[in-house]
């Protein structure tokens, strides 16, 4: 099966609140249709600064959405990840697919035209209750 273009959004969550933040995200985002979730990852900063990759299999009470995870995201995404995680917090790595191209890919080149490009414009909603 071919997949359409893909897109990572990081999400980041105080540590404490990492579990409660990542399953709500995660419930409510799309796992078939348009768009659709294709792999997730829990990216972590240890002690000695290093980034390390947790499957959902490893963190209490997310392991019911193992699932989600297909092992798409790799070592070099962690490692850029990692970068965006602030001290205390911890991130959830969702790589999502745009199914909707594929259905635009035809009638496109039946015109003899092509998709050129698919650009990530940011406007990430203001934080809720600031």
């Amino acid at each position: 099966m071919a997949l359409g273009p893909m897109e990572m959004v990081v999400l980041s969550f105080p540590v404490e609140r990492f579990r409660d933040g990542a399953w709500a995200a995660l419930r409510r985002l799309p796992t078939e249709g348009i768009m659709r979730v294709v792999d997730v990852v829990v990216v972590r900063i240890d002690a000695t600064g290093q980034a390390l990759a947790v499957e959902l299999d490893d963190v209490p009470g997310l392991s019911d959405l193992a699932w989600l995870t297909s092992g798409l995201i790799t070592a070099v995404d962690v490692a850029e990840i990692a970068e965006l995680v602030a001290y205390g917090t911890e991130a959830l790595a969702v790589l999502l697919e745009h199914r909707w191209v594929l259905d635009l890919h035809s009638p496109v080149a039946t015109s003899d035209g092509s998709i050129v490009a698919l650009t990530h414009i940011s406007g990430a909603p203001a934080a809720v209750g600031r």
